[in-house]
């Protein structure tokens, strides 16, 4: 059978023919001439093969045939001003994506706060965390728009462009019980004889060494399981202050020899350099300052 040509003027005729049994009222309401819709109507019923409407009198009413199609043809009219309304308020309300990837210790405040700020610019983020070598890796070959990292205090050539963002106070916390036969403030050897939860993956080398303290370590990479391994005495963290680790059950921090004041890492972003999302980037950059001081202020431990 060959297919059926018509267009959308000639259904919307019918459907205004058959709702008001009129050519001179469809025509008012539709604002066109009434021959006009006159001439739409023979179009169709020529590629139908079939009438669609008989005169009786001065009203125009429905064939079996044309009541039969009247529902299908008003449907189509739902969707075609549904996609018209949508394809209309497209300039407007169009909404972008922008991939970005982070490390375990990155504030989730800041994050939280990125999204909110990002979604009222109509830009949508895709977020992942992984390591930083695996940030990297996805930033350079294109998987990953934007990076928020611990500084590792190594060149990384013209491959990124980076940007410093601020620092991650650091405290040790351990479940009271882990140290109570130690004598206070622990001393660095009595941190090395006992296990250490670090929460990076094993593949993640460079941060793991720098914050590896003790001979025995522990890896995890979620937050939860941090929680779980550090409340049941498995062993101490060396973690960031905004985890608010002293609130979890029974865990306090580990007043320590060397002191437990000034302890920071750097946070830096990484994006690849003449990146199409520039523009995207460059209102994620501008917002960073910002957003940084509110997570550390909701997240700054009491005195």
């Amino acid at each position: 059978m060959p297919s059926l040509s018509y267009s959308f003027s000639q259904l919307e005729a019918f459907t205004a023919v058959a709702k008001y049994g009129s050519l001179m009222k469809a025509a008012s309401r539709l604002g066109k001439d009434r021959t006009t819709l006159r001439d739409l109507i023979d179009l169709l019923e020529d590629g139908l093969g079939y009438a669609l409407f008989v005169r009786e009198g001065r009203a125009l009413q429905l064939t079996p045939e044309g009541e039969l199609l009247r529902r299908q043809a008003q449907l189509l009219m739902q969707q075609a001003r549904a996609f018209e309304q949508f394809a209309c308020q497209v300039p407007s309300t169009q909404t972008h994506a922008l991939s970005v990837v982070y490390d375990a210790f990155t504030p989730r405040q800041f994050i939280h706060g990125l999204i909110t700020v990002m979604a009222k610019r109509h830009v949508r983020l895709s977020l992942t965390c992984m390591p930083r070598e695996a940030g990297e890796q996805a930033l350079a070959a294109g998987e990953a728009d934007l990076g928020f990292f611990q500084a590792n205090n190594r060149s990384i050539g013209t491959e990124m462009e980076w940007r410093a963002i601020g620092t991650i106070e650091m405290d040790f916390y351990a479940a009271q019980s882990l140290f109570a036969e130690v004598a206070k403030p622990c001393s660095l050897l009595d941190l090395s004889l006992t296990p250490q939860i670090v929460m990076h993956a094993a593949s993640d080398i460079p941060v793991s060494q720098r914050l590896q303290i003790a001979g025995s370590i522990i890896f995890t990479n979620e937050l939860e399981m941090l929680q779980g391994l550090i409340e049941s005495g498995c062993g101490w963290g060396f973690l960031p202050t905004h985890f608010q680790a002293a609130g979890w059950q029974n865990v306090s921090a580990i007043p320590v020899a060397v002191g437990n004041e000034g302890i920071s890492q750097t946070m830096v972003t990484l994006w690849r350099p003449g990146h199409d999302k520039r523009r995207m980037i460059e209102e994620v950059l501008l917002q960073i300052p910002a957003l940084w001081q509110s997570a550390r202020s909701a997240t700054m431990p009491p005195p």
